[in-house]
């Protein structure tokens, strides 16, 4: 946004702002009387897994209301990209493959890492494989994708990064 812009064609966040402190803060006091209070009612293991429950909570809370708003935000240029041939698919699954990913490891570390009396480390390994696991799915599922598609969206780019496309022709001079 430039200085000068009118604030009333600035886009309006609204409430997202305060609701994304309360949940952040929300959160920390959360976590905070978990371990002065339940914690030590627990293994570490399920202590771990209520913690990453919590943050499953607070993305999905404000991935959702952010989500929403930048949907609405995005420019026209842009929802060409949503009219590309297997972007939505794709854009769906990367939002899923991570809940996934974080509701198995949730199990894994309430359950099986106690059933199966896994140590710190082997729980770090299973922790990095999933991640691994995470990012290989997400990386194959874009990579050809992005590839097939990347030129049609390089020329919108390159055009509208260009400093003489940058302002709108209300704001152009005339220079004769």
């Amino acid at each position: 946004m430039e200085e000068n812009e009118p604030i009333a064609s600035r886009p309006d966040v609204g409430w997202r702002p305060t609701f994304s402190i309360i949940v952040g803060v929300g959160w920390l006091i959360f976590l905070i009387a978990w371990f002065a209070f339940y914690a030590s009612n627990y293994v570490w293991e399920q202590n771990i897994a209520i913690i990453l429950l919590s943050i499953l909570v607070a993305f999905t809370l404000l991935g959702g209301v952010w989500a929403i708003w930048g949907l609405k935000m995005i420019p026209k240029e842009g929802r060409e990209m949503f009219k590309t041939f297997g972007f939505k698919w794709r854009v769906q699954v990367s939002i899923i493959i991570p809940y996934v990913a974080m509701i198995f490891l949730i199990i894994w570390f309430w359950h099986y890492a106690i059933v199966f009396n896994f140590d710190v480390w082997k729980n770090i390994a299973v922790l990095l494989i999933t991640l691994l696991i995470l990012g290989g799915l997400l990386g194959a599922i874009w990579a050809r994708w992005g590839m097939k598609n990347a030129w049609k969206f390089d020329k919108q780019a390159t055009y509208y990064c260009n400093e003489e496309n940058k302002e709108k022709p209300e704001n152009k001079k005339e220079e004769d």
